[in-house]
């Protein structure tokens, strides 16, 4: 995505982003690191999960905000164009580390290997992967239709049309018993391995809502409102899978993870407001380094997984050492981009 950074309102955007790539890429160095962690820190990995919600819902936002100043063919062609490259990188990397890489460096993978399921066909099928990156393959599907919610925006009642499409989904994911065939699983990725797009279609829709609202412009009341809904999804038969924990309610996605983790953006949205107040030369630098890493999440994601997967492969059994390959190709990058960071800095 391109760089989010002419006006203050679109900042809190490049925050969100930001925030997002930062907690993935955490979740992934505790998580392939084999890293055992002690109850409080436990409670702290709860809330990088919501960055994998913001990961999708900031790029609903940005397709908003982004692609609406062109003419509706011109911002069809670029979505056609950014969405084929996402879902080619998807293919491309599995398939390249499928026939260079050392399975048995990453006991992740026993499962699939001991099946036979780690093969070209179950690949193209979404039976299994090589490289976890799926979400990368839904964004770009959601890409690929989103000239359909562009044209959807520049119809009468905008605002009213997206409402009720949030509102359909939700009824459609959670509330209508649905057949059982090959679009049906397709769709909600029964027997394979992307992520659900109708379900993950839903944060998508609201962060193009979001932004067409303004993204922090009510903050206060869409706290309340997320918070509200938090609540409920919470103690509503369909709207969690039985407990309040973040990572049980991802998979498959729960609207109870979908209220917490927009109640927790609006959190941070204030967090990141009051820091902009502050004026003190760390909160602008911390501002800036996440408007920075906000402005190439997509790549930075998947350079993150090229150095894990080279990491683990080379340094075997030692998954340890991606504590220190990650952070240093994010010390690269920042290096690499220190004059748009300084730029960033100076803004404040």
């Amino acid at each position: 995505m391109k760089p989010i950074i002419k006006t203050k309102r679109n900042f809190y955007v490049s925050y969100l982003k930001g925030f997002a790539i930062i907690s993935i890429m955490l979740i992934h160095l505790i998580d392939w690191s084999n890293r055992s962690l002690v109850d409080y820190q436990l409670y702290l990995r709860e809330l990088l999960y919501p960055g994998v919600m913001f990961f999708i819902a900031t790029a609903g936002s940005v397709i908003y905000l982004a692609y609406m100043k062109y003419n509706w063919r011109i911002s069809t062609r670029k979505l056609f164009r950014r969405g084929s490259e996402l879902v080619g990188l998807y293919f491309l990397y599995n398939i390249v580390k499928l026939y260079i890489y050392n399975f048995p460096s990453e006991p992740f993978y026993a499962g699939f290997t001991a099946a036979n399921k780690l093969n070209l066909i179950s690949l193209l099928e979404l039976k299994s992967f090589t490289v976890p990156i799926t979400i990368i393959l839904t964004i770009g599907i959601l890409l690929l239709v989103s000239p359909i919610f562009l044209w959807l925006a520049r119809q009468k009642y905008p605002k009213l049309i997206f409402g009720g499409l949030i509102a359909a989904l939700v009824v459609l994911n959670y509330l209508i018993p649905l057949p059982t065939n090959s679009l049906i699983d397709f769709l909600y990725a029964k027997n394979n391995v992307m992520f659900p797009l109708m379900l993950w279609l839903l944060p998508y829709l609201i962060g193009i809502y979001l932004a067409m609202i303004g993204l922090e412009k009510h903050k206060g009341k869409l706290l309340l409102l997320f918070s509200g809904l938090t609540i409920s999804a919470a103690l509503a038969p369909f709207g969690n899978s039985g407990t309040l924990k973040l990572t049980d309610n991802m998979y498959p996605l729960e609207l109870y993870y979908v209220c917490f983790s927009f109640a927790f953006m609006y959190l941070l949205i204030y967090i990141f407001y009051f820091l902009e107040k502050l004026s003190q030369r760390f909160a602008n630098f911390f501002l800036a380094l996440f408007r920075l890493m906000g402005d190439s999440t997509l790549g930075i994601y998947l350079y993150h997984w090229l150095v894990i997967d080279l990491t683990l492969w080379r340094f075997f059994p030692r998954a340890v050492y991606i504590w220190l390959t990650v952070p240093l190709f994010l010390a690269i990058y920042v290096t690499a981009k220190n004059k748009r960071l300084a730029e960033y800095y100076k803004n404040y």
